[in-house]
């Protein structure tokens, strides 16, 4: 398999799962363990289309959150 490379600054991009944070409509959205690529290099994130695609549909309201948590807003 070819390895991919960081469109940003063509860097060796590493499978790895991360926390991914969203504010759409006043709303804050936390995404825990998505499976993203990163690059080695400059650390840029890159989303699978599958995996923004439910985020989105998360957001929609489409798909039931696993918890909720309270945040405080200062």
């Amino acid at each position: 398999m070819k390895d991919s490379l960081c469109a940003v600054c063509g860097g060796k991009l590493r499978k790895q799962k991360t926390s991914i944070d969203r504010l759409v409509g006043g709303h804050l959205y936390l995404f825990e363990n998505v499976s993203v690529q990163a690059c080695d290099q400059c650390g840029e994130i890159w989303i699978p289309g599958s995996v923004a695609e439910r985020m989105d549909q998360a957001i929609q309201g489409k798909l039931k959150p696993k918890r909720r948590i309270p945040v405080p807003v200062y």
